[in-house]
C-alpha cells in the first residue's frame, strides 16, 4: 500500500513541474499566432488597397497625370483602411499617410503606389513579462502604374 501511495506522489508533484513548462508553451504558440495573424491582415489590406490604385479610372477632371496619380493614392488609402477591422483601423500608427506615389526602379518611366499600414503592438496586444514582441506591426505592399497613369 505505502508504493501506492507514493507513486500518486510522484505523479503529482512530476504534473506540478510540467504543467507551467506546457502553460507557457501553449501561451506562447497563441500569443505568437495573434501576432501573426494581425500582420496578416496589415498584408492584405495593404494589397488590397494597392489593388485599387491599379483599378481606379485614369484621367482626372482636369486631365492631369499629377492628378490622376493623387487620385489613386487616394484611393489606396481609402481601399486599405476599408479592408481593416474597426479594432485595427482606430490604433493604427499613421492614418493620414497610408500610401504614396514614388518612381519604379523599371522601367523608368513608371510610378509604384506604395501602401504601409503601421500598428503599434502596444496598443492591441497585452503585455506579457519575459515575451519579445516586436514594437511595431507593419504590412505593405506596392502596385506598378502603367505609365500613362
Amino acid at each position: 500500500m505505502p508504493s501506492r501511495a507514493r507513486a500518486r506522489g510522484i505523479a503529482a508533484l512530476e504534473f506540478a513541474v510540467v504543467l507551467p513548462v506546457l502553460l507557457a508553451l501553449v501561451l506562447g504558440i497563441v500569443y505568437y499566432g495573434m501576432i501573426l495573424v494581425l500582420e496578416q491582415v496589415l498584408t492584405l489590406a495593404a494589397a488590397e488597397g494597392a489593388r485599387a490604385a491599379l483599378r481606379y479610372p485614369s484621367g482626372a477632371v482636369d486631365g492631369s497625370i499629377a492628378a490622376s496619380k493623387d487620385l489613386r493614392v487616394a484611393a489606396a488609402a481609402d481601399t486599405a483602411l476599408a479592408a481593416l477591422p474597426a479594432s485595427i483601423k482606430s490604433n493604427l500608427a499613421s492614418a493620414g499617410n497610408l500610401a504614396s506615389a514614388a518612381p519604379c526602379s523599371a522601367p523608368a518611366d513608371a510610378i509604384c503606389v506604395s501602401v504601409t499600414l503601421r500598428l503599434p503592438a502596444a496598443n492591441i496586444l497585452p503585455r506579457i513579462p519575459f515575451v519579445p514582441v516586436p514594437e511595431t506591426l507593419m504590412g505593405s505592399a506596392v502596385a506598378q502604374l502603367a505609365p500613362d497613369i
